[in-house]
């Protein structure tokens, strides 16, 4: 483990500006870093809580599609059904297939089954 030496604190340390006397030029290339570092924590803050709710819209836009596309397939009749090939049993399973949703899909690459 390494310690600061007192030197190097002094150098952390800002130093008040008494008369408008300028500060230490390390300690303004420190603060300086230190601000860039809070703004790049907050844009990358910032574009997570987009991703998740850009995602967050996906899945609740993909819900909707399904109890919609399972409300018009239990609209139609045995008979309405049986031309498309679909039973009242398989509905759900059908509109589980129709719209899939990949999990844990941050990256937008992968595709469900």
């Amino acid at each position: 483990m390494t310690r600061i030496t007192p030197a190097e604190a002094v150098l952390l340390m800002p130093q008040s500006s008494l008369h408008g006397a300028p500060r230490n030029a390390e300690a303004e290339r420190i603060a300086a870093i230190i601000a860039e570092a809070r703004q790049a924590r907050d844009r990358a803050l910032a574009e997570r809580i987009r991703g998740f709710f850009h995602g967050l819209r996906a899945v609740l836009t993909a819900l909707r599609t399904r109890r919609e596309t399972i409300e018009q397939l239990r609209a139609m009749s045995d008979r309405e059904l049986a031309d498309i090939g679909l039973t009242r049993g398989n509905i759900t399973a059908t509109a589980v297939a129709a719209t899939p949703m990949a999990a844990n899909d941050q990256a937008e690459t992968r595709v469900a089954a």
